[in-house]
C-alpha cells in the first residue's frame, strides 16, 4: 500500500490528470458522433460541438491548478506581503477533487451516448450495477435523446442511396 500511495503522489499531477481526461474527452466526441450518425443528426450541430467545446476547457482545469503550483513556487516570500510558507499539496489535493468531478461528468456523458448509439452496458456494470447505472444517466440520456429531434438532419436520406 505504501508503495502505491508513492508511486500516486509521485506520478499524479495535474498534466496526468488532464491526459486522462482527455482521452475520456475523446471516447465522449466518438460515442457522441457515432449515435448522431446512426440518428441521421449532423455532427457539426450545436449540440455535437457545443459538447466539444464545454469538455475540453474542463479537460484542462487539473493542469491550470497545477501550473498555480508552479507560479507560487518561483514566486518570492516577501513580495506583495505574503507571509506564508508554500505547500503545494493543497493544490495536488484540489486538482485532483477537480478530476474526480469533471470525470463522473464525463463518464455520466460517455455512458449516456453508449446507450443512445445502441451500445450495450459492460458486462461488468451488468452485474452489480445496471439499475444505478441507468439511473445515473438518466438526465444526460434524455437531454440528449431531446436534441435528435431539435438539430438539423445530417444528410437528406435520398441522397445517400
Amino acid at each position: 500500500m505504501d508503495q502505491l500511495i508513492q508511486y500516486l503522489f509521485a506520478n499524479l499531477n495535474g498534466a496526468t490528470e488532464t491526459a486522462v481526461l482527455f482521452i475520456l474527452v475523446f471516447f465522449d466526441t466518438f460515442l457522441g458522433s457515432l449515435w448522431r450518425k446512426r440518428n441521421g443528426v449532423a455532427r457539426t450541430s450545436g449540440g455535437g460541438l457545443g459538447g466539444l467545446i464545454t469538455s475540453i476547457p474542463l479537460a484542462l482545469m487539473p493542469v491550470v491548478i497545477w501550473s498555480l503550483t508552479i507560479f507560487f513556487s518561483f514566486v518570492p516570500t516577501h513580495l506583495g506581503g505574503r507571509d506564508f510558507i508554500f505547500q503545494p499539496l493543497i493544490f495536488d489535493v484540489i486538482s485532483f477533487v477537480v478530476t474526480i468531478i469533471i470525470g463522473n461528468f464525463m463518464l455520466k456523458s460517455i455512458m449516456a451516448n453508449m446507450k443512445l448509439a445502441g451500445i450495450d452496458v459492460p458486462p461488468f456494470l451488468k452485474r452489480w450495477a445496471l439499475k444505478w447505472v441507468d439511473k445515473w444517466i438518466e438526465d444526460e440520456y434524455h437531454v440528449k435523446y431531446q436534441k435528435i429531434g431539435q438539430e438539423p438532419e445530417s444528410v437528406n436520406k435520398e441522397s445517400e442511396k
